[in-house]
Formats: C-alpha cells, sequence, structure tokens
C-alpha cells in the first residue's frame, strides 16, 4: 500500500472538494430540447454574487450577436458540449452566447 504524504492527502482532499464545489455550476444549466440552452439559474449563489450578475446585466443572448458575446470574451471558459460555461467576473452558469458590461475580447 502507497503510503501519502500529509502535503499530498491535503492537495488531493482541496482538489475533491473543488470539483463537488464547482458540480452545482454545471448542473445549474439545462438543455430544455430542441438545443435550447438555457444558463439562468443562479441557485447556489450567495446575494452578492446575484447582485454582481444583475448589476452587470448577463443575459444568456447577446444583444451584439456574435460580434460581443461571453464565446469571444476573455473572461470566458468554455464548458461542455452543450452545456453552460463560466466566467472569472459574473460567478454562476454562463451561456456562451451570452453577453455583460464587462465583456472584454479576447486577446
Amino acid at each position: 500500500m502507497d503510503k501519502f504524504s500529509r502535503r499530498s492527502l491535503i492537495k488531493r482532499s482541496l482538489t475533491v472538494l473543488g470539483a463537488v464545489a464547482a458540480a452545482p455550476l454545471v448542473s445549474a444549466c439545462s438543455d430544455s430540447g430542441g438545443g435550447s440552452l438555457t444558463c439562468t439559474d443562479t441557485t447556489g449563489l450567495s446575494e452578492p454574487e446575484k447582485a454582481a450578475r444583475t448589476a452587470l446585466h448577463y443575459a444568456d443572448a447577446s444583444p451584439h450577436g456574435a460580434a460581443k458575446n461571453c464565446l469571444n470574451c476573455q473572461y470566458y471558459t468554455a464548458g461542455a458540449a452543450n452545456a453552460c460555461g463560466a466566467c472569472q467576473l459574473v460567478k454562476g452558469p454562463i451561456h456562451p452566447s451570452g453577453y455583460c458590461d464587462s465583456w472584454t475580447a479576447k486577446s
């Protein structure tokens, strides 16, 4: 049996805890059928996180179309195929075609 150092055990525990903490974000989006992805479920977000999302005017559909959307924003991290992604500034599920006032083009 392999022995784990205390440091190794702590690192592995933190990795598992991080995955568990991110799980609600992954399940907070849904495909309502017909390819209609919805990323508006803010269950699990704190009130300040919800307020920030509102203050930045996050929307699942960009008013600028493909020119300015989350897919081409430097703060966006894509999710799995047909799934919500994440943002460094706006917490919660983020639609690839979404938009917020902090949109910044990828460099």
